[in-house]
């Protein structure tokens, strides 16, 4: 056993050792991964930035596990349930009744706990009845948490579940109760004298200090519109409806014993979307938008007409500064690093009250003055990667169809540069549809773009796809604990899956037969190192290198795995082509470095049928030639192989490759791929 110690220990697995027992071998975790990040609220943190702190999500991802539990104790897919949340090793989620955890790195459920109701604001009961029955329904599109914010939160020893005006901490390992807590403040019966009215609030988690609301607002006289579906017999969570969405009141407790430590009201209502902390600061908008005030003032009640933003010390409560200037918003996150406040408003899901707002504000956090302004239509929630705010998108609408990024400190839009040029355009992603916003990590934007997509953000590529399963609308895609976990999101779903599944994803950069091609934009060409991949299905990165590939025009193309040699070439390269004719002979690169370049031609013959001396020709580069009478099939060994040949070129900004057919060659040239990698970079800087 101790050799047997001694020889996995030497295997240097990230955080585990083995230990030689009398009983046998143990292995034994540590802490998390190295690089690992957590997720443990709707939106990321308690300051909703909804980017995870993971490096180790990254492409290439292939499937670490999938299949697991079924899917009937998962919120449906149209709803807009509370995001899932992940820490050391375990997956909270909610369902219509329960409240349940799995396990990260396997799939397999850890426990679950019955809180009858819990889920309720994320469906519609009567079609959930009907779908019991066995009959198709088509649920109806519930905003949801997201916009009368989570009720719950994870924490690395506790989960803590705000249940009808209490608090009730968990054990993340094993779902027992370890406490349960009073929620300060009146009671649903004493505000509304009406024992039915639902309980809705929200939590944040900051160190040993518990945030939460109390005294919610409730409409239970609203009409609302009835959406395929019946009106369900409460409005929290509805579409349109404003129940939920704020409250009269914040407490801070000690999360280990639930006592008080402070407490204040509001003079209008906070808007839970607008409640966060950073490390030492609590910020709050007191002020809600003007369907839900006209609400109150059918109440009788007439609450200030000016929302304030305010800031709070986290653990006395003592105000910091308050201000009432220009405050609108009814959404809010934080970058403490740069000390910038963000007010905007939520566009989280497919439908969303019409008042919320549509232009952001940033604000400086330790006093509140205003740095920048944009008035254009932006969407919120936004992730915050470093000094940059990434927008969502979730609108349907052909000019809307972009996400955005600006500068955090200044408001400015980020830029796409071409390196040697200088010419700039506006940083976006693209998607093609999806009814949710994002979540995001260090490496990648993850958002629905018809199926469950992503946007290369390591390398600025562009967007591309997981094929074969939809993420939900809620944004159910979570990256932390160096994983990428995707609850199975389909149930009562109507659409054709190919895979309805749960599953994980890692970082597998050895396994050559992951595909991971992007679309829709990107960074331009750098000179200083690209690949140009004829009639491949978009850009590419190779693992080896880091180096990007982007797709031209080509004629022909297969799978990857169709190339039985590689030629030290690059099986994906070789798998498309570009066929020339009489006239199209010249391939033109611009915006080179003028400097010298290594550059690398691939070549396959993908058509079996090719014959040595069928298809023969010269290259030329800048009208020198370069190969004398390729024959592709010869050279190669055979079709379906790849072949590449290296050259030292000396050019300009332009290049000129030209394939030239020998005079007796029954077929016309192809090419695969060019790879240019510049030789003398600082050379060609200084000149």
């Amino acid at each position: 056993t101790r050799i047997m110690a001694d020889l996995a220990s030497t295997a240097d697995v990230d955080q585990v050792s083995a230990e030689a027992r009398p009983e046998g071998l143990f292995a034994v975790r540590g802490g998390p991964l190295t690089g690992a990040g957590q997720w443990t609220h709707q939106y990321r943190d308690a300051a909703n930035t909804l980017l995870s702190m993971d490096e180790r999500v990254r492409l290439p991802l292939g499937v670490l596990w999938f299949g697991g539990p079924d899917h009937n104790n998962i919120l449906p897919r149209h709803s807009g349930g509370p995001r899932p949340q992940i820490v050391v090793g375990r997956q909270v989620f909610l369902g219509v009744e329960t409240i349940a955890a799995r396990c990260v790195y396997t799939g397999r459920e850890l426990w679950e706990r019955e809180f009858p109701g819990i889920g309720h604001s994320s469906t519609n009961l009567a079609l959930e009845e009907r779908w019991a029955e066995g009959e198709e329904v088509y649920m109806s599109n519930i905003p949801g948490a997201t916009y009368i914010g989570s009720p719950f939160v994870s924490q690395p020893d506790s989960v803590y579940l705000r249940y009808e005006e209490n608090i009730h901490r968990l054990d993340l390992a094993t779902g027992e109760t370890l406490a349960e807590f009073p929620i300060p403040g009146r009671s649903l019966a004493e505000l509304y004298e009406n024992e039915d009215v639902p309980d809705w609030g929200t939590l944040r988690v900051v160190g040993d200090y518990l945030i939460t609301t109390a005294e919610p607002h409730m409409f239970e006289d609203q009409e609302l519109p009835d959406h395929r579906g019946s009106a369900p017999d409460h409005i929290l969570g509805w579409e349109a409806s404003y129940s939920g969405t704020s409250s009269r009141r914040i407490a801070v407790l000690d999360r280990h014993t639930g006592e008080v430590q402070w407490e204040t009201e509001a003079q209008t209502g906070f808007r839970h979307n607008a409640i966060i902390a950073s490390s030492d600061t609590v910020y709050l908008v007191d002020g809600l938008s003007e369907n839900a005030l006209q609400l109150l003032a059918r109440r009788g009640e007439e609450p200030e007409e000016t929302s304030r933003i305010l800031a709070l010390d986290l653990s006395t409560g003592e105000e910091q500064w308050t201000t009432d200037s220009e405050v609108f918003g009814t959404f809010l996150l934080y970058s403490e690093p740069h000390d910038v406040l963000v007010e905007g408003g939520s566009h989280d899901l497919r439908w969303q009250p019409d008042d919320e707002p549509a232009n952001i504000m940033a604000r400086r956090g330790s006093d509140g003055e205003i740095l920048w302004e944009r008035s254009e239509r932006f969407h919120l929630p936004g992730a915050i990667r470093d000094d940059i705010l990434i927008t969502g998108n979730p609108d349907r609408s052909p000019a809307l169809k972009d996400g955005v990024a600006v500068s955090l400190l200044t408001g400015e839009p980020i830029m796409r540069e071409q390196p040697h040029t200088g010419e700039t355009s506006a940083w976006t992603y693209n998607r093609r549809k999806g009814c949710g916003t994002l979540n995001a990590g260090k490496n990648l934007l993850l958002f629905r773009s018809g199926y469950a997509a992503y946007f290369d953000l390591e390398h600025d590529t562009g967007t591309g796809f997981f094929s074969g399963f939809r993420s939900g609308c809620t944004a159910n895609m979570i990256p932390a604990d160096g994983v990428l976990n995707a609850l199975d999101y389909t149930r009562t779903c109507t659409c054709s899956y190919a895979h309805q599944t749960s599953l994980a994803l890692i970082h597998m950069p050895d396994d050559a037969s992951i595909e991971r091609w992007t679309l829709y934009g990107g960074s331009p060409p750098d000179p200083e190192g690209h690949g140009l991949n004829f009639g491949a299905p978009g850009r590419r990165v190779d693992s080896t290198t880091d180096r990007i590939w982007h797709d031209r025009e080509g004629t022909h193309n297969r799978h990857p795995s169709f190339i039985t040699g590689n030629g030290d070439g690059l099986e994906w390269v070789a798998a498309s082509l570009k066929e020339f004719s009489d006239e199209d002979t010249d391939i033109e690169i611009y915006d080179l470095l003028e400097t010298n370049y290594t550059v690398r031609l691939h070549f396959a013959e993908l058509d079996s049928d090719t014959q040595p001396g069928e298809r023969v020709f010269d290259v030329l580069i800048d009208g020198e030639e370069v190969l004398s009478g390729l024959d592709i099939a010869a050279k190669a060994g055979g079709s379906l192989r790849a072949l590449v040949e290296e050259f030292s070129i000396d050019t300009g900004m332009t290049m000129t490759v030209t394939l030239r057919k020998s005079e007796d060659a029954e077929r016309h040239p192809v090419i695969s791929g060019i790879e240019l990698i510049a030789n003398d970079v600082e050379l060609a800087s200084t000149d």
